[in-house]
């Protein structure tokens, strides 16, 4: 039983970071703001407008945009790059 646990805590870290990194390269390339958030078990990147969208439809009940802000696991946002021309 003991190490079903440290499995599916070894595979959730490594989720999350993959999340993490998905969330950061998807904030660069598309200038918004992402999330990490916990849904269903699962840590999944989800921007700022899929969030507000999945509030609208229901799917994410009792849940503001501020709320889903505070407990994410991880906010992506754009870096800035000098490239400016």
């Amino acid at each position: 039983m003991v190490i079903f646990e440290y499995f599916r805590a070894l595979l959730f870290d490594w989720r999350k970071k993959r999340a993490i990194r998905e969330a950061q390269r998807s904030a660069d390339l598309h200038r918004k703001k992402f999330l990490v958030l916990v849904l269903h078990g699962r840590p999944v990147c989800v921007s700022m407008q899929g969030v507000k969208k999945m509030i609208r439809q229901k799917r994410l009940p009792g849940l503001t945009t501020e709320k889903a802000r505070e407990i994410a696991i991880y906010e992506a946002m754009p870096k800035t790059s000098g490239l400016c021309s």
